[in-house]
């Protein structure tokens, strides 16, 4: 499952699928500011206890942890998980690493994640203006949950255990705000921006539109911040959830609505897009493909039962959160949920590796970690035909990014990589003003514009690209664009446009950026191109897939990014 609430002023937009729980009152000021008070003394000078796991160590929902050893329990294919047990055995546990979870809230006194809550990185509720970060209110358990995927205390003889059982966890409450405002997104991307390695984020804009949504210039600096300033010049780690939008209820034509590219956090240059697969190894329906996808990890997939392969994970503790206690489906143990999914799940699978890995290299950069993630991924679901490869030998696939997050391939890579120590430059290309007119409902023929393109940047890292037009629906559109290497892209897609709110159609009279109707500039990112060349001529192609609505390219402009 996936919080989507996009940070404007003026509305939040959320949407948790799975919640049912009971009122819950707030936490007693008196209560929060003597563990403030703690809290504050407690992370002075401090340092993180070391720890150690043994994964032979017992916990007693380890069976229903097939995500992370998946012997074909739950009906899947035995070895399709994210295969952390090898390097647990090598004794790396996720020990001195901070990962953020940046959420709605976490129960820092939850029986199995208490003793894994960071004393030397401080937790703060940006809804309470605190530092403490747990749940406010009963209809909040996400937060707990993507905790538990990542850092739920391993071998303690209680509940579940997360990929890197000796990670240590800060709490972001972010989402229980009633209005978000860009200052605190930036907020939530920069605390302790000194200690955190990992940035866990699995929240974005808002499912089931088909909507293009744009990233806050105060979220951007966050992370750009984050990425320069981060681990004393390391950069934080920022994986973000690719969505849960793919296909929306009662649409038949066309199925897709939403794509990860239509996200301006998901596809901004300095995040990781995380998509979902099942105990298969193939996509999860609802989940988001994208020219953006870093790469994918395990959550619920399309088991026609309900819930019989979602993960297991922490949930709020007692009657909060989604288990109540109430329901047969549930585990007995109110704690703890076998009911988690979506992106939302397979992002902190993700942090969790990621996680493992800066336990053993540390000194690694946010670019090393990315380049390591993408170059070690395996190409699940190999019979899939939108696998390629790129001009650097790299497997590629929308629905997959490079491919499944491994955490023993990952490991034997980065045992011989090489750290990146080229600077990191970004280069805007003057733009280009086409002027070209997109031919009316022409699927085949379209309209193709050439953009040369040279750079003293020859290693791409990502690529943006920045498309403005006054076409008057721009759910009709398909983009796509294709590097001088011949590696193409798809930006956008035919899509159905709707509004969950009301079950009805996108007008396209409506000039909202959301929509991009009327004259609007939306910046898509593009993973697919890395270790390529950018010198030579790109190549946009758009093709209208309706009849009615018209417009042309009024602009492009190519950022690139690399070394």
């Amino acid at each position: 499952m996936k919080i989507w609430q996009l940070g404007f002023v003026t509305m939040v937009l959320s949407s948790i699928s799975l919640s049912h729980c009971n009122p819950r009152k707030k936490n007693d000021p008196l209560s929060d500011n003597l563990l403030n008070l703690l809290l504050i003394n407690s992370i002075v000078n401090a340092r993180e206890a070391d720890c150690t796991f043994s994964s032979s160590t017992s916990d007693p929902l380890n069976a229903d942890l097939w995500h992370l050893d998946n012997y074909g329990q739950k009906g899947g294919i035995s070895g399709e998980d994210v295969r952390v047990k090898p390097v647990w055995d090598a004794g790396y546990s996720g020990n001195q690493v901070i990962v953020s979870i940046v959420d709605d809230g976490l129960d820092i006194s939850h029986e199995d994640l208490r003793s894994n809550i960071s004393i030397s990185a401080r937790s703060i509720n940006l809804n309470t203006n605190s530092f403490n970060p747990s749940h406010s209110f009963s209809t909040s358990a996400h937060g707990t949950a993507v905790g538990g995927v990542i850092g739920a205390t391993g071998g303690n003889g209680i509940g579940v255990r997360g990929a890197a059982p000796c990670s240590k966890l800060v709490g972001v409450n972010l989402l229980e705000k009633s209005t978000i405002f860009t200052s605190d997104e930036y907020r939530a991307m920069v605390n302790e921006v000194g200690r955190v390695f990992i940035s866990n984020n699995s929240w974005g804009s808002p499912d089931l539109y088909g909507w293009l949504w744009p990233s806050s210039n105060l979220w951007q600096q966050g992370i750009n911040e984050g990425i320069s300033l981060g681990r004393g010049g390391k950069g934080i780690v920022y994986l973000w959830a690719a969505g849960n939008g793919a296909n929306g209820s009662g649409i038949t034509t066309p199925l897709l609505v939403d794509d990860a590219n239509y996200d301006g956090q998901a596809n901004y240059y300095g995040v990781m897009a995380i998509g979902g697969i099942g105990e298969n190894g193939k996509k999860a329906d609802y989940s988001e493909s994208g020219a953006n996808l870093w790469v994918v990890a395990h959550t619920q997939g399309n088991n026609a039962s309900a819930y019989t392969t979602a993960i297991s994970t922490t949930d709020a503790s007692g009657s909060f959160g989604w288990n109540t206690g109430a329901t047969a489906s549930e585990y007995t143990n109110s704690n703890y949920t076998k009911k988690f999914n979506g992106t939302s799940a397979a992002t902190p699978l993700a942090s969790g590796v990621v996680a493992l890995l800066l336990s053993k290299h540390p000194n690694l950069s946010w670019r090393d970690v990315r380049e390591l993630v993408a170059r070690s991924a395996r190409k699940n679901d190999p019979s899939d035909g939108d696998w390629n490869t790129n001009a650097a030998g790299l497997n590629i696939n929308h629905k997959y990014g490079f491919g499944a997050i491994d955490a023993e391939a990952l490991f034997t890579l980065a045992s011989s990589w090489i750290p990146i120590t080229d600077t990191f430059k970004t280069e805007s290309i003057s733009p280009i003003y086409p002027g070209t007119a997109i031919p009316d409902n022409d699927l085949v023929t379209g309209t193709s514009v050439l953009y040369f393109v040279g750079s003293s940047i020859s290693y791409i890292e990502f690529v943006d690209l920045e498309f403005t037009s006054n076409h008057t629906y721009f759910p009709e559109l398909r983009i796509t664009l294709t590097s001088p290497s011949g590696t193409e892209s798809v930006l956008s897609d035919f899509h159905a446009c709707l509004n969950p709110l009301n079950n009805s159609g996108c007008s396209s009279g409506n000039t909202s950026i959301a929509n991009m109707t009327g004259s609007s500039t939306y910046r898509f990112g593009i993973s697919r191109f890395l270790g390529e060349n950018p010198g030579g001529n790109w190549t946009i192609r758009v093709h209208d897939g309706s009849i009615g609505d018209v417009g042309v390219i009024q602009s492009l402009r190519l950022r690139i990014y690399g070394r």
